[in-house]
C-alpha cells in the first residue's frame, strides 16, 4: 500500500517543492569550495529532511551533472536505501545532551567507510543543550575535511549565535498556492485520481501551507474514498476530522465568555477522536483572516471578537501549538488558550468599569468641579445604545477631553500618552493615531493598555472602534483640548517657556508621562 509522502519524495533537487531552494542548493555545490556546515531553517512539511538527503547524494555522487545526482550510480542507489553507513541522521530532540555530541565527533573523525564525504544530518537541532551546541561549535567551525554537517530546525532563534555564523543558512518556507498545487498533481497524475478543481483547492487550503500534510492527508483521502473524489465526499471528510464545531461558532461563545460551553463541546470532541491540531488550525486560519477583515482586506468578518481580542487569542493558539508537541492530552492545549483567554477576558475587559464614589476621591485634589461632572457624565451617561454607529473624526477631537478623563482612573502613563498623541483619521472601525515617540507607541500597543483604550472608547463615544498608531514626522502639535483646568494652563504656559529656552524632546516625553 502506498504512503504518498514516501512514494513521491523529491529524489533530485529539482524535484524539490520550492523551487528557488533547489537553484540555491545547485549553485552551492557547483562552487569551487563547497560549503562543509549548513542551517536549513524552516517551518515543519517544508522539505528540509528531504533536501538534505539529496545533498547527501549530491556530495558523493560519481556522476554529478549540473549539480544534480545522477541516481544511477552505486554510492546513489545506496543512499536512496538508506542503508549507507556514512550518512548519519541524527534526532537533536531525543539525542539533545553533551555525550550525543561527543559519540557523533568521534564518528566525524573516522574516515568514510565507502563513501567520499561522511554527511550528518542533525534535525530539530535547536533542541540540542547549552554544553551539546559548545561541544558541536568546534566540529562545525573546522570540520574534517571528509565531512559535510547539515543541521535542520524549525526555530533557528533558538540556536546560539557563535554556532550560526558558522553555518551556511538555507531558508524554507511553508508552499505558496501554487507550490502546493503541482506537489499534489504529481500524486493525481500518478495514481490516476480523479478530483474536481474545488476540491483541490479546498484541500490545499487545509494544508497551513505543509507538503507533508498535503500528502498525508491526501492520503487518507484516497484510502477512504478510492480514485474518485467528489466534492461533497472531500469537505466531509474534513469536517469529521475536525468537528462540527464551527469556527464562527467558537468565536461566538469565546466573545460571550462561555467558558463552560466551549470546554463541554471540546471534550465531546475528544470522545469522538478528533484532530485537535486539524481544529486549531482552522481557528488560527479563522481569526488570521479575521485581522486581515479589520484592515479592510478580505471580506469583512468583525461580529464576535474584536481586533485586539483576535491578536491576543491567535498569540494564544500559537503557544498552544507548540504544547501540543509536549502533553498527551489532544485537547489541553486549547483548553488551557480558552481559559487564560476568558481569564484575561474578565479581569481586564469586561469589568473595567470602577466604582464612581473612588474615581471621584481620585480626582479631587486633581480636579474642578467641572471635570468631577464630566467624568461622571462620561461614565454613567453614555450612549451604549449607539454602538457599531459610525462617527467622524471630529467628533471624536471634541469629545477628546472626556475619554482622557474616563482612562485616567485606570492608567494615569496611557492617559498622558493619549494627551501627547493626535487622532488623524478613521477608516471603518479604526481610528488612526498619530503619535510622536516610539516609547510611546509601543506602551499604548501593549494587549492591556489598548484593552483599556479600545473599552473606554466605547464608553465615550458610543462606538465600536479599534486604534492603530503611527508614528509622527514633524515635531508634535499637540490636541488643543477646551477648557482644560487652571493647572493645565499653567503647565502648557511653561512648556512654552522651556521651549523658548532650548528645552527638547527629553523634557517632552517627561512632561507628558509624569504632568
Amino acid at each position: 500500500m502506498s504512503v504518498f509522502h514516501l512514494k513521491y519524495r523529491p529524489i533530485k533537487f529539482s524535484d524539490l517543492d520550492l523551487t528557488d531552494v533547489a537553484i540555491s542548493l545547485k549553485k552551492f555545490l557547483s562552487a569551487k569550495d563547497v560549503p562543509q556546515s549548513f542551517l536549513f531553517s524552516g517551518p515543519k512539511g517544508s522539505g528540509k529532511t528531504s533536501a538534505a538527503r539529496i545533498l547527501a547524494r549530491a556530495t558523493n555522487c560519481n556522476d554529478l551533472k549540473d549539480g544534480e545526482p545522477c541516481g544511477k550510480c552505486d554510492n546513489c542507489k545506496e543512499i536512496l536505501k538508506g542503508s549507507a553507513m556514512d550518512v548519519i541522521e541524527m534526532d537533536g530532540a531525543s539525542n539533545r545532551g553533551i555525550e550525543d555530541v561527543r559519540s557523533l565527533k568521534d564518528k566525524a573523525y573516522l574516515l568514510p567507510s565507502k563513501l567520499t564525504k561522511k554527511v550528518f544530518i542533525i534535525d530539530e537541532v535547536h533542541m540540542l543543550t547549552k554544553d551539546a551546541f559548545n561541544a558541536l561549535l568546534k566540529l562545525i567551525e573546522e570540520p574534517p575535511k571528509h565531512t559535510i554537517f547539515v543541521l535542520c530546525t524549525t526555530d533557528a532563534e533558538k540556536i546560539p549565535e557563535t554556532v550560526l555564523s558558522r553555518l551556511v543558512r538555507v531558508d524554507f518556507r511553508k508552499g505558496g498556492k501554487d507550490a502546493l498545487n503541482n506537489s499534489l498533481k504529481k500524486i493525481i497524475d500518478g495514481e490516476g485520481i480523479e478530483i474536481a478543481k474545488e476540491a483541490v483547492d479546498f484541500i490545499i487550503e487545509k494544508s497551513d501551507g505543509s507538503f507533508r500534510n498535503l500528502q498525508r492527508n491526501f492520503n487518507e483521502l484516497y484510502l477512504q474514498l478510492g480514485k474518485k473524489l467528489k466534492s461533497e465526499e472531500v469537505f466531509k471528510f474534513y469536517l469529521d476530522k475536525s468537528g462540527n464545531y464551527s469556527e464562527e461558532d467558537f468565536d461566538k461563545d469565546l466573545d460571550k465568555g462561555e467558558i463552560k460551553l466551549i470546554l463541554e463541546k471540546l471534550e465531546k470532541m475528544a470522545t469522538e477522536g478528533i484532530d485537535f491540531s486539524s481544529f486549531r488550525l482552522k481557528l488560527m486560519n479563522f481569526f488570521q483572516k479575521k485581522i486581515l477583515s479589520f484592515y479592510g482586506l478580505g471580506s469583512e468578518n468583525q461580529n464576535g471578537l474584536n481586533l485586539s481580542e483576535s491578536e491576543f487569542f491567535i498569540n494564544l493558539l500559537v503557544k498552544a501549538s507548540k504544547q501540543e508537541k509536549e502533553v498527551e492530552i489532544d485537547q489541553l492545549p486549547l483548553e488551557l488558550a480558552v481559559v487564560e483567554f476568558v481569564g484575561q477576558k474578565r479581569s481586564q475587559i469586561s469589568d473595567i468599569k470602577p466604582d464612581i464614589s473612588d474615581f471621584r476621591s481620585q480626582i479631587s485634589d486633581e480636579k474642578t468641579e467641572e471635570v468631577k461632572v464630566l467624568a461622571e457624565e462620561a461614565y454613567c451617561n453614555t450612549p451604549v445604545q449607539m454602538k457599531n454607529c459610525s462617527i467622524e473624526v471630529e467628533k471624536v477631537k471634541e469629545k477628546w477631553r472626556n475619554l482622557l478623563t474616563t482612562i485616567k482612573p485606570y492608567n494615569h502613563s496611557v492617559e498622558a500618552f493619549l494627551r501627547a498623541s493626535r487622532p488623524r483619521s478613521i477608516k471603518g472601525k479604526i481610528l488612526l493615531l498619530e503619535v510622536f515617540y516610539p516609547f510611546h507607541k509601543d506602551r499604548l500597543e501593549e494587549a492591556k493598555n489598548r484593552k483599556i483604550v479600545e473599552d473606554c472608547m466605547t464608553k465615550v463615544f458610543g462606538v465600536d472602534l479599534c486604534f492603530e498608531c503611527v508614528l509622527g514626522k514633524n515635531k508634535k502639535e499637540p490636541l488643543v483640548i477646551k477648557n482644560d483646568t487652571p493647572m493645565e494652563n499653567v503647565s502648557d504656559q511653561f512648556v512654552e517657556n522651556k521651549s523658548e529656552s532650548g528645552g527638547g524632546d527629553i523634557y517632552d516625553v517627561a512632561k507628558e508621562i509624569f504632568g
